[in-house]
């Protein structure tokens, strides 16, 4: 099977904004929303838009979960 015409895009693009770069998602026609009712994904560094736009793209069809690095705990001394 061949395809002709023009290759698809991706769902989530990474654009210059006004202020620095966003990832566009190109099904709701804005800024992406990095969880539901969360922040969009807008005033951020190419790098960081690059990297969640790649994330967003391999969760499309699951829940959007960041993992971020654990603190390491205190321990309380007692008194």
């Amino acid at each position: 099977m061949e395809f002709i015409g023009r290759p698809m895009r991706g769902r989530f693009l990474v654009r210059q904004g006004g202020n620095g770069w966003m990832v566009y998602d190109s099904e709701c026609k804005g800024p992406a929303q990095i969880e539901k009712d969360g922040a969009f994904a807008e005033k951020l560094t190419k790098e960081q838009a690059e990297i969640l736009a790649k994330l967003l793209t391999s969760r499309e069809n699951r829940p959007l979960t960041l993992e971020w690095p654990q603190r390491p705990r205190r321990t309380l001394r007692p008194r």
